[in-house]
């Protein structure tokens, strides 16, 4: 979620303030306040700015539960609606996330799915179709 600058991934808890009128990322919002109280907001667990390392509109996903891809276990996986990544999110310790590129492609991602196994799907916008994320072989 990010109206101007950033896309950020929260983690949501029941009844957790995010900021979100007041905040964009770890960024006061409007752009241009220079401080704003944050106390008592849980800030997002990772954020892309609206650029070419970023995207425009983060695209969730789900954290991978399935066998095909082991290396995935536990992964966090989205994209974004332009920019040509599909990523993977991992906790490497308590409240630190990396974010890896799992995928580069000239497809629009619209949504994610999983099936009963846990496996991952993906909706192209541009042609709809729904692709199953595999392994590289």
């Amino acid at each position: 979620m990010g109206p101007d600058r950033f896309e950020e991934i929260d983690l949501i808890v029941k009844g957790g303030k995010f900021g979100w009128s007041l905040m964009e990322g770890d960024q006061c919002y409007p752009a241009g306040i220079l401080s704003c109280d944050a106390t008592g907001l849980i800030p997002p667990i990772h954020q892309y700015g609206h650029d070419a390392a970023g995207g425009t509109s983060v695209i969730g996903g789900f954290v991978y539960r399935g066998t095909a891809i082991p290396g995935l276990a536990g992964v966090l996986v989205f994209g974004d609606f332009t920019s040509g990544f599909v990523w993977g999110l991992r906790e490497v310790s308590p409240g630190l996330w990396e974010r890896s590129v799992l995928l580069t492609h000239a497809l629009i991602v619209s949504s994610f799915g999983r099936d009963a196994d846990g496996e991952l799907y993906l909706v192209d916008y541009g042609n709809g179709a729904v692709l199953r994320l595999r392994a590289a072989p």
